[in-house]
């Protein structure tokens, strides 16, 4: 049988209404009375029922997180950040992977919504929230600009581009490969790409755009790579993320290809992947950071 708040009541020796104001963080309560009440709800394993608690129109204490995924660590280590944020403010996390499937996104956010999450984080890259997302609800997007009413944080990701593409004119090259981790980095909003094209056509750089699917297993990215690396003897290649940048520099590594590479750096994902990575240019096999 499920311990009910009767039980942690009687079991604390107070009144189902001082258990109410304790699990609820309302009205003034003695430390005494608020140990007694943790003290039983502990012992006799009681957990509030988060969906009775929706229904009296109360907070779920549950925020929602949508992100492409958590194979890069850039994601995996942003959810881990979050969930510490969180926590230490006594909210739990509910997480969804949508693989960059608008439609898997909107279900998620429907669903995440129809359960009354206090609030939603996400990353995607669809258009939908444009029409769901409103000042009323809390929603907060992760490095994409989807509308004026819904909050973003993100990087400054034009001025990374211009930076990336001037360290590359720097060195005197001509013909220069841009790849992508997948082809939502193409979309006419992608600050990285515009940032890198202004500086090398202002250079007169040949350049060059593809992208890999973001699905594909590593073993056919890595042969699609190789496959570009040998297509055009290119001076250069730019990638719009650090994954990406990483899969390039292996493939370059295996097939003795010394060229210059440059991934975005992430800040995240910089602390922790690339503590011990070096600079790369054509002349030696070293990273450019």
């Amino acid at each position: 049988m499920s311990v009910t708040i009767r039980d942690v009541a009687r079991e604390a020796g107070v009144s189902v209404a001082t258990v109410s104001r304790v699990i609820n963080s309302k009205g003034y309560l003695s430390p005494a009375a608020i140990t007694k009440v943790q003290l039983a709800m502990e012992k006799l394993n009681y957990q509030p029922n988060a969906a009775a608690r929706r229904l009296q129109g109360k907070s779920s204490a549950t925020i929602g997180v949508i992100l492409p995924s958590i194979d890069n660590p850039l994601y995996s280590e942003l959810f881990e950040h979050i969930e510490d944020e969180l926590s230490g403010r006594h909210y739990q996390t509910l997480l969804c992977t949508s693989k960059n499937n608008s439609e898997k996104e909107e279900e998620y956010f429907k669903l995440l919504k129809s359960n009354q999450v206090d609030g939603i984080i996400t990353g995607s890259h669809s258009d939908f929230l444009i029409e769901h997302g409103n000042a009323s609800y809390p929603i907060v997007s992760f490095d994409r600009q989807i509308s004026k009413e819904i909050p973003t944080v993100k990087s400054d990701n034009l001025a990374g581009g211009r930076a990336i593409a001037g360290k590359v004119v720097e060195r005197g090259v001509k013909n220069v490969l841009i790849l992508s981790g997948s082809k939502e980095d193409f979309y006419p909003i992608n600050d990285r790409v515009t940032g890198m094209m202004a500086v090398f056509n202002q250079a007169g750089v040949d350049v060059t755009t593809s992208s890999l699917e973001f699905e594909s297993s590593i073993a056919l990215k890595k042969l699609l790579v190789g496959q570009l690396i040998v297509s055009r003897d290119y001076d250069a290649i730019c990638c719009t993320d650090d994954v990406t940048a990483i899969l390039v520099k292996t493939c370059a590594d295996t097939m003795n290809y010394h060229r210059l590479s440059a991934g975005t750096m992430d800040p995240l994902l910089f602390g922790h992947s690339f503590r011990n990575c070096q600079r790369f240019n054509s002349q030696s096999k070293r990273w450019l950071s």
